[in-house]
């Protein structure tokens, strides 16, 4: 197998300071041009990156603005402000000593002191550099970053005494880098971010910056490309205001800016989003028309290397409509409810030509386009399903007590090796309950054929913990992974309920870190278990998380320091009545932000993931579910109805704003699923295929008539659409 992430998310196989900072998730408007010197304009794209060139065309559209308010205010260094933590749902790791000590940075600035502000943030970055201080309500960073952020924006003779006591350093650090000739790229890339994350406005930084960028762009990672090269574009006017409140740029880079912008159309260009292309190279053009440089290998005039390079991409466009149906269907299987009892979905994901689903007590894999038992002699789909197990629990358990919630089991796949979450489907445990077990296994499904590598049981990952015995830890949902590094969330209740996220070895499954998200009440009574399944989003180094508990958490995958919390008030009670507690709405990352529908509140939000300014929320008219993803410029959501979402205001997409309608016939029946750009959505009676762009429906597909199906989950592979309904998979081959 290729070493392609597959997780089996449903669908995917895969205090106001008297400034307009301090109530930015308020005031943030949708479209407008910032005027920052004379005729130069700031140009910011239509999804909130900021291109911040200095001249923008006069005969360009204008774009709509996400990301920048901040042009209002412009100050010398940010403010922090004291949160009102009585409305905070969770309790986050804040430091009011730190927020004390950086709020006399000002001072020391006014006298210009600037050995003395120097060392304030060095010395504070050192000391409390996993805290967390409030720059506006609501948002919240850590102590290095808001210390990184500060060092940015401090006039020459500031930085020049900063760079006195950091640049060494970060030298060494560079110069270590590249005196180890072999070390393999996932060393090399922790290496630079050490830099960027704890030295950024050091001499070498700039250098680390461009590193990581070019190998994110090797990669096929085009967002987070575009990200670090992004920081080394000039943060004048507004951008330098933005600065102050967390947005890092890069003091002085070494860099041409016309060289830069290239690389940002270049990934543009890779992106295939021809839109955005268009727009980017006219801009490009008027401010770069001469430029001479090297880009994708050739070099010359930048503007004609890139014009050539989107003619000969155009040429290759294929003008085909083409148009998704089901083929045929291949196979069915029921598979065991294992030791619980009740309603359970069972989420597939499809790797290479295998099929893998869980039922919490066992792993199953199936030859995706047979239904035969992978690694079987059996030669037809077998009838009995224990045939396709690969891995089961020794002594499988069903809980004493009741579970409120909905029971979800899926897993995840990174190349050959397989991820899965077994036990019992408690997360919260209550007083009474003696059965409650989790742990995650990773087995070998390249040349291993399922072979157990490791397994790690929840209640041993940390035995010297006091709370071990009486509360101790369970896994939540599937873990993310790459080839270093496992990452899960973990919860454990009594007195309070505790969050953190865990990083393991992917081969050895030894413990790297384990990161104290925050703590909350308990959602449920102590006689009553609690489920819930809680999903990381892996972008640009950093681990997201949604609580669903008034909390969305940005945590560097590499040391599991806290780069950015953002809080909302948690609506816990009615969204238990509505159903949405029903849904799974891990945060979608996109082009370098996050949208992000938490179950315990109607709000819809899009956050720049990098700095976790929130760039727009909406109260959502229907209860969210699912976020499906982001096809054709368009963001998918789905409540009882299915929505479009226009990305860069969070306004409806289509003209008559939802496909369904007041029927009860006509309401969601199980998580769509993107297919070639556009949506395929279930209804009780039919598969429908939705426009992404338009809401138009294209086709539908009356499965309940012709193959006695009422609706489903559905799964994506590519070659095959799988619809699962409790621990029944069906799976069809589709068609394009």
């Amino acid at each position: 197998m290729d070493g392609t992430f597959h997780a089996a998310t449903l669908g995917n196989p895969v205090a106001s300071n008297g400034s307009c900072v301090a109530s930015v998730v308020d005031c943030v408007p949708t479209e407008f041009w910032l005027s920052v010197a004379r005729d130069a304009d700031l140009h910011v794209d239509w999804d909130c990156h900021l291109l911040d060139w200095d001249k923008a065309p006069r005969d360009m559209k204008p774009i709509p603005l996400l990301l920048i308010v901040l042009v209002l205010v412009a100050p010398a260094s940010a403010q922090l402000v004291v949160p009102d933590i009585s409305q905070e749902a969770m309790t986050l790791d804040l430091d009011s000593a730190a927020t004390k000590r950086l709020a006399s940075i000002e001072d020391f600035v006014a006298e210009k002191q600037w050995d003395a502000v120097a060392t304030l943030l060095r010395q504070t970055q050192s000391e409390k550099a996993d805290k967390l201080v409030a720059i506006a309500p609501g948002w919240y960073v850590s102590v290095a970053r808001f210390c990184q952020s500060q060092a940015t924006l401090l006039p020459k003779p500031g930085l020049i005494a900063y760079r006195r006591q950091v640049d060494a350093t970060a030298k060494k650090w560079f110069d270590d880098i590249q005196d180890q000739r072999g070390l393999e790229p996932s060393r090399q890339r922790a290496a630079w971010l050490r830099i960027v994350r704890q030295a950024f406005a050091s001499s070498s930084a700039d250098e680390a910056l461009a590193r990581l960028a070019e190998q994110s762009f090797e990669r096929a990672d085009y967002a987070a490309a575009r990200t670090y090269w992004e920081m080394l574009l000039p943060a004048s006017g507004p951008l330098r205001s933005a600065a102050g409140l967390g947005l890092l740029r890069h003091p002085d880079p070494n860099s041409d800016a016309a060289q830069i912008r290239a690389q940002l159309i270049l990934c543009s260009l890779f992106e295939k989003d021809p839109e955005r292309v268009s727009q980017e190279i006219a801009a490009f053009r008027r401010l770069h028309g001469n430029s001479a440089g090297r880009i994708a290998g050739r070099d010359g005039i930048l503007v004609d290397l890139l014009s050539s390079m989107i003619a000969d991409q155009e040429a290759g466009v294929s003008k085909a409509n083409e148009m998704t149906s089901l083929d045929r269907h291949i196979w069915t299987v029921e598979l065991p409810n294992g030791s619980e009892t009740g309603f359970a979905e069972m989420i597939p994901v499809v790797a290479g030509e295998t099929l893998f689903v869980s039922n919490g007590e066992s792993v199953f894999a199936f030859t995706a386009s047979s239904g035969q038992p992978k690694w079987s002699e059996t030669a037809e789909p077998a009838r009995d399903p224990q045939a396709s197990v690969i891995h089961a629990l020794a002594d499988p358990v069903a809980p004493k007590r009741p579970i409120d919630g909905h029971a979800r089991h899926s897993l995840s796949v990174y190349g050959d090796r397989l991820y899965a979450r077994l036990g019992t489907s408690i997360t919260g445990k209550a007083k009474q309950e003696t059965n409650a077990h989790s742990e995650l296994v990773g087995l070998d499904v390249g040349d291993g054929e399922g072979k157990l590598v490791w397994r790690i049981d929840a209640k041993e990952i940390d035995p010297q913990d006091p709370l071990s015995v009486a509360s101790p830890w369970c896994f939540e949902g599937p873990p993310a992974a790459d080839s270093q590094r496992v990452l899960v969330v973990l919860r454990r209740s009594l007195p309070q309920e505790q969050l953190n996220v865990a990083c393991f070895d992917a081969d050895t499954a030894r413990l790297i870190w384990n990161r104290k998200v925050g703590i909350t009440v308990a959602s449920t009574e102590e006689a009553v278990n609690s489920t819930s399944h809680l999903e990381l989003t892996v972008a640009e180094d950093t681990a997201f998380v949604s609580t669903d508990a008034g909390t969305i958490v940005a945590i560097d995958v590499h040391d599991g320091a806290i780069r950015w919390a953002r809080t909302y008030v948690s609506d816990a009670v009615n969204s238990s009545r509505d159903g949405r507690r029903e849904g799974h709405t891990p945060p979608i990352y996109h082009d370098g932000v996050l949208y992000v529908a938490p179950l315990d509140t109607d709000l819809l939000m899009a956050i720049h993931a990098e700095s976790g300014l929130l760039l727009w929320q909406h109260q959502w008219p229907d209860p969210i579910r699912y976020v499906l993803g982001v096809a054709k410029n368009t963001l998918i959501v789905q409540g009882r109805s299915l929505w479009g979402v226009t990305l860069t205001s969070g306004k409806s997409a289509w003209p008559h704003r939802r496909v369904g309608n007041e029927d009860p016939e006509g309401f969601s029946a199980g998580r769509g699923v993107l297919i070639h750009g556009d949506v395929c959505w279930p209804n009780r009676d039919e598969l429908v295929m939705v426009a992404s762009d338009s809401g138009q429906i294209l086709r539908r597909i009356a499965v309940r008539e012709s193959l006695g199906l009422s609706g489903g989950h559905l799964t994506n592979s590519g070659a095959s659409l799988t619809i699962s309904r409790g621990a029944q998979l069906s799976v069809f081959g589709l068609h394009h």
